[in-house]
């Protein structure tokens, strides 16, 4: 009875807390997407931003990923992380309340964009990492592809409503504003991480010196290039993120400049994704089932990133039937893609290892991103933004078809895949039946 009681005490404590961060990070979500509207629009609107220097600001907003994912992997595998991420929300919200406090001064400048969008990516890099590692503390690694799935469903909900609410917001407050709630936001989130209530393992106190910390580096580097699925998704990522980045260097230039669509209607596009994205978070134990785990990755991310071929056909005519239609699409198969990997990342390394492999990954991920921001807005200056975007889905589907191997369709189930006891050996030893 009493082994009984201690086993509901600790479930009942771990909704709680799973709670708590599921309301601060949908929270900190939706303020967000709002900013992910409102800082690009009063670049364009306001201060008249080219396509190039457009596609500087989200340049700058993901190249902290390149310079720093690395190293904050072995910092987070060393500092408590619920710290780490209570300091990342608030450098945050100092950051984009001084964005919308100078604008509010007169002190309309673009480098105040740049200098706020890196801030907000370097602290971003420090938090997604340290948040993907603190989460298998939250719930039990049985329960991680459920956490995942709620978690991604109510970050769609975010992409919902964050870019309808931003554009009506932006119609009435205007952009600067309208930051004022994505700044908030990040408050909230800090509070919640701040009543959350975990055991956190003893972390490596030692002295973090150089040579030590590139030993650990390269730990995460060789424990992801070791795994045929690991590796399979750092490439296939690697490539449709920087496909995606050309796209996104001009995406909101094509909608306002090229389809000549309100705020309003802009806000709407960008939310039908969110929604597809919360249904498709939904169905994907469903669809896992049907289809096999390893599958479910593999197809969603190849139709995903293809159908965006079609997004120029928009200058056609019906520019929102066609953005829209695509974007239910890519929202539901990014719902299937992006659970999936994230739960088997979690599920396959160890806790030690956890901040340096999802380090890695992001770095692979996003790494290479500012450089397709930069050559989007450098496409887009000689070919246009409509032939930019259509460059950037080719390069992005050529990557989704690295996923089309053996090592990662013939995964049935995410109940096959355990951590490996010993990353610093050969993987033959392995209990995940991903290298059979």
């Amino acid at each position: 009875m009493t082994n009984g009681t201690s086993e509901n005490a600790l479930m009942a404590r771990s909704r709680t807390n799973f709670l708590k961060i599921w309301i601060g990070t949908g929270t900190s979500q939706l303020g967000s997407q709002i900013s992910l509207l409102a800082i690009p629009t009063l670049a364009i609107l306001v201060y008249h931003a080219t396509p190039f220097e457009a596609s500087v600001v989200g340049a700058l907003e993901v190249v902290p990923f390149t310079l720093f994912s690395l190293l904050a992997g072995p910092l987070v595998d060393r500092l408590p992380r619920r710290a780490v991420l209570v300091v990342c929300d608030v450098a945050r919200f100092a950051a984009i309340a001084t964005l919308a406090g100078t604008y509010l001064a007169g002190l309309h400048h673009m480098w105040i964009i740049y200098a706020v969008a890196f801030v907000v990516g370097t602290f971003t890099v420090f938090f997604d990492i340290t948040f993907m590692s603190f989460i298998p503390h939250v719930v039990a690694k049985e329960h991680l592809l459920t956490a995942n799935s709620r978690l991604g469903a109510t970050n769609s909900v975010a992409q919902t409503a964050g870019p309808s609410v931003g554009g009506l917001l932006i119609e009435f407050l205007g952009p600067a504003r309208t930051l004022v709630v994505d700044a908030v936001s990040y408050l909230v989130s800090a509070a919640a991480v701040v009543l959350v209530r975990v055991k956190e393992p003893r972390r490596n106190n030692s002295t973090l010196r150089i040579g030590v910390l590139f030993a650990e580096i390269r730990e995460g580097l060789v424990y992801v290039r070791r795994s045929p699925v690991l590796a399979r998704v750092a490439l296939t990522n690697a490539m449709c993120d920087f496909g995606q980045a050309i796209i996104q260097s001009v995406y909101l230039v094509f909608i306002y400049n090229s389809l000549h669509l309100p705020p309003g209607q802009v806000g709407f596009v960008l939310a039908v994704t969110g929604v597809s994205f919360a249904v498709g978070a939904i169905l994907l134990p469903r669809v896992t089932r049907w289809l096999g785990f390893g599958r479910t990755m593999a197809f969603s991310v190849l139709l995903g990133m293809g159908i965006e071929l079609l997004t120029p056909l928009a200058m056609l005519g019906f520019a929102v039937v066609v953005l829209v239609g695509i974007n239910i699409i890519t929202g539901a198969t990014n719902a299937f893609y992006d659970i999936n990997q994230l739960t088997y990342r979690q599920k396959r390394t160890p806790d030690e290892l956890q901040g340096r492999v999802h380090a890695t990954m992001r770095m692979t991920f996003q790494g290479p991103t500012p450089f397709g921001y930069l050559l989007g807005g450098a496409l887009a200056t000689f070919v246009g933004v409509a032939a930019t975007i259509f460059v950037g889905a080719v390069v992005s589907t050529i990557g989704a078809t690295a996923l089309l191997t053996g090592a990662v369709l013939r995964l049935r189930s995410i109940d096959e895949v355990d951590p490996d006891p010993d990353p610093g050996k050969p993987l033959s030893s392995a209990t995940t039946k991903e290298d059979l």
